[in-house]
């Protein structure tokens, strides 16, 4: 794969619409975060009903009271806003779309970031801008490529007080992946007239540490995230910057 080269006029000093990337990045950047906050918002939500839902459900089996009252409470409130057993469908669905949303604004930010590293020059990056979108999709390998990208990215922006965390952001990535996973298969295998409905399995003991589990994860997986779009940006940024403007 060819390595980038930096467009420099006559003279070799970079000029400023070379050398600045142009304002995509930014703009994706700021949307990725949105979306990322409104992920951790639908997620914390969709918890929130699932258990709220639960309650319902074990009070009517095993005793008169609830145990989770605010979960209990929310549910009541947006169940009567809609139609009857409505609330958990809904706040799944929106959490789809949600996830969706957050995908793709990072992924934009991400081939935004790449382009713009790739007009710095200065150095050799080894992952095309195709790589950034392209990347997700390879199957195994994109548990590994999108995290290359991003150093490869990161490494662009030069040396930073505050780098970006991109160990811990891609770690923090993978187990929520996991957990969403094992969240998706326990509903599967609980649900109504399914192998372990209304067995030892299906009990809030194994469903609410899961859940909460899952939800931690991802607000955690959205910050750092969001840190990360925002301390790459910044970086090739200001190294775009210093670039224009340095001495020839």
């Amino acid at each position: 794969m060819k390595p980038t080269t930096s467009h420099r006029p006559p003279g070799g000093v970079p000029s400023l619409a070379t050398a600045v990337p142009p304002g995509g990045p930014w703009l994706a950047a700021r949307l990725a975060v949105v979306a990322l906050i409104l992920w951790a918002v639908l997620d914390m939500l969709r918890t929130t009903l699932a258990v709220g839902c639960y309650e319902h459900r074990i009070t009517a089996v095993t005793h008169g009271d609830v145990d989770v009252l605010p979960a209990s409470m929310a549910y009541d409130l947006i169940n009567s806003l809609m139609p009857s057993g409505m609330a958990t469908t809904v706040a799944d669905r929106s959490w789809i779309l949600g996830s969706l949303v957050a995908a793709a604004a990072l992924i934009t930010w991400l081939y935004q970031a790449r382009r713009g590293a790739g007009r710095l020059g200065g150095g050799t990056l080894a992952w095309a801008p195709g790589w950034a979108v392209g990347g997700w999709f390879v199957p195994m390998a994109g548990l590994v490529i999108p995290y290359l990208v991003v150093r490869d990215v990161r490494r662009a922006g030069g040396p930073t007080p505050q780098p970006a965390p991109v160990g811990w952001w891609w770690a923090s990535v993978l187990v929520t992946m996991l957990l969403n996973r094992l969240i998706w298969l326990y509903q599967v295998v609980t649900s109504d007239g399914s192998t372990f409905a209304e067995t030892a399995v299906d009990t809030r003991t194994v469903a609410y540490p899961l859940w909460t589990a899952g939800t931690v994860m991802t607000v955690v997986t959205a910050f750092l995230s969001a840190r990360v779009v925002r301390r790459i940006t910044e970086a090739l940024q200001r190294t775009a910057e210093t670039r224009a403007t340095g001495p020839a």
